[in-house]
This record gives C-alpha cells, sequence and structure tokens, in this order.
C-alpha cells in the first residue's frame, strides 16, 4: 500500500492514463471511504484506507486463483444468501463472492436470527461449484470452519470450532456458516457457503451478552475486515482443492486440533432425542462421535447445547 506523497504525473505515469483519469480516481476512492490528502505541489497521500469490505480492499491481499476474484459489494441487503442464489442460478463462476457492510436479515442454524451492527462485522456468502456427491456437500462447512480457525488464529485469536458450524472465543460466539446448495437431478448445481462474523462490535443484546463476542471484545483488537475475508479465502482455497481430490479425511484431525469441548461432557439434541455423553471428535465422514451410556454413537444432524434458549 503506498503510504508516502506520490504527484499525479507519477501515478499516471505508471498506470499509463491522463491526470483528468487520476483525479477521477481519487474522487471515487473518497466516496468510497478511504482518506486521501492532496496536495498542488506533493500530490496525493493516503492516510488511512479506512474499514472498508470493497472488493479492492478484499482483492489487494488476495493470492487466491478462484475464489474472491470477482466480488460483488453492497452497502446493505437482507441478506447474502439470496443474492448469492440468485447469481448462481445466472451462472455466476465459481469462487464469486458476495460480501455487504450491514446485513439486515441474516440467518444461522435453525433459521435462528444473526445479528448484526452495521459497519462492525463480515457477511459474505461464497459460490463454489464442486464436482462431488451430494452426500458430501456438508463437509464444506466443516472445511469452512477450520480455514476461518486457522485465520483466526493466525492473528492470535484463539477460536474454536463447536460442531458443525460455530466459530467461538471463550465459549462465546464469534462466527457461523451456514451451507446452502442448489441441485440439479442428481448432481450439485453449486453449493454457497455463507459466513457472518463478529469484528467490531463493541456490545451486544441483552440477551446475546452471555453467548456471543466479537474480535474486538474478546481480544481488543482492531482488525481490518477485508483483511480477515482475504486471508479466509487465501486459507480456504487450497484446503478446498484438496478436499475435491482427497476428500474430507485427511481433515479429520486439523478439525479435532480446534474443536471445542473435545472429550469434554456434551448435551446433543436432535429432532428424535437429547443425547448426553463425552464428545469423540468426527469421522471421515464429518459426522459426529460421541461416547454415551449406550455406547458409541454418530450424529449426521444435531446441534450440541451450550446456552438456554430464552
Amino acid at each position: 500500500m503506498q503510504t508516502d506523497w506520490i504527484s499525479g504525473q507519477e501515478l499516471a505515469d505508471q498506470l499509463n492514463i491522463s491526470r483528468t483519469a487520476i483525479w477521477k480516481q481519487i474522487a471515487t476512492l473518497k466516496e468510497s471511504g478511504y482518506i486521501i490528502e492532496a496536495n498542488k505541489k506533493t500530490g496525493y497521500h493516503l492516510v488511512d484506507q479506512g474499514d472498508r469490505l470493497t472488493s479492492l480492499a478484499i482483492q489487494q491481499d488476495l493470492q487466491t486463483r478462484t475464489l474472491g476474484r470477482h466480488i460483488m459489494h453492497l452497502e446493505q441487503t437482507e441478506t447474502t444468501q439470496r443474492i448469492a442464489h440468485e447469481q448462481a442460478q445466472q451462472a455466476a463462476v465459481e469462487g464469486t463472492l458476495i460480501v455487504c457492510d450491514f446485513q439486515t436479515g441474516g440467518r444461522g442454524q435453525l433459521g435462528r436470527t444473526w445479528h448484526e451492527t452495521q459497519g462492525a462485522g463480515v457477511a459474505m456468502s461464497l459460490i463454489l461449484r464442486p464436482a462431488a456427491p451430494l452426500h458430501q456437500a456438508g463437509q464444506l462447512t466443516l472445511l469452512a470452519g477450520i480455514a476461518l480457525a486457522q485465520t483466526l488464529r493466525t492473528l492470535d485469536i484463539p477460536a474454536t470450532i463447536k460442531w458443525p458450524n460455530d466459530l467461538l472465543i471463550e465459549g462465546k460466539k464469534v462466527a457461523g456458516i451456514l451451507t446452502e446448495m442448489q441441485t440439479e437431478a442428481d448432481r450439485i448445481n453449486s453449493v454457497i457457503i455463507g459466513i457472518g462474523i463478529n469484528v467490531l462490535h463493541e456490545q451486544f443484546p441483552e440477551v446475546l451478552a452471555d453467548r456471543a463476542t466479537s474480535l474486538k471484545l474478546a481480544t481488543g483488537k482492531v482488525i481490518a475486515r477485508a483483511e480477515i475475508v482475504a486471508m479466509f479465502l487465501n486459507t480456504f482455497e487450497p484446503m478446498y482443492l484438496k478436499w475435491l481430490t482427497e476428500g474430507f479425511a485427511s481433515f479429520v484431525s486439523l478439525w479435532e486440533n480446534y474443536a471445542d469441548r473435545l472429550n469434554d461432557l456434551v448435551t446433543l439434541r436432535t429432532r428424535q432425542e437429547t443425547v448426553t455423553g463425552i464428545l469423540r471428535g468426527i469421522q471421515a465422514d464429518g459426522t459426529l462421535q460421541m461416547e454415551t451410556e449406550a455406547g458409541m454413537k454418530t450424529f449426521h444432524s444435531a446441534e450440541l447445547i451450550y446456552w438456554t434458549e430464552r
């Protein structure tokens, strides 16, 4: 990132465009939230790029070949998942990312509302088109969880994974993952991975105060949201490519390294029953293993109960 003074003529020469075009681009950047000083003698100086989730802010740190190379940025929308579904049906290329600054109707597991504060969180949906069997699509939730946990730990944030789709910091939820699929006959047309991350939130409604946190609240760190998105995509892409060729089995031990309450007593609820036992990890297909009084049980779809519903 250029932080020193640079003349308009130098920028024009480097980019092979006119001084007038440079002026217009600078004006556009200012309107997008970038703080740029201008001086007739010394040129331009980037003071602060702000905390933007624009494609420019994300892609400047991107190292991927496919993921995030096409970005649709929205200031506000009801849910990025809905936009992603529409884009997927209109033949959006794999890796297309829908991201917004403020999501008004985000959804979590079991249709729950995802709380959001304007300009404080990340709401994004990633379109994938994997050549994989239908029954393996759910493994991408776990894979995205691994990639996000690894991203946060790279930033020295002690994130853990609550099976199957939440990330926690010291027992409080900081991120959630919602994976949905579009199918055609017996094949996957697209998988849409929706991710919400609490980044700069400074408070939550009383009903969520004991169970939700943000990166800023938990660690005191102020991290640019675009940086987190780019780091996640950089981490997730090689994992995704490996999953396409090798499946999920090679990720089991990595998931268990990040697992919350592994080998602890937990309670799990399915549509049919509530079960208490020792969480023993996951199998090669991503199913949860729990040791109960009746022996070892596996679960494909269930919810670990951490908090009392209000």
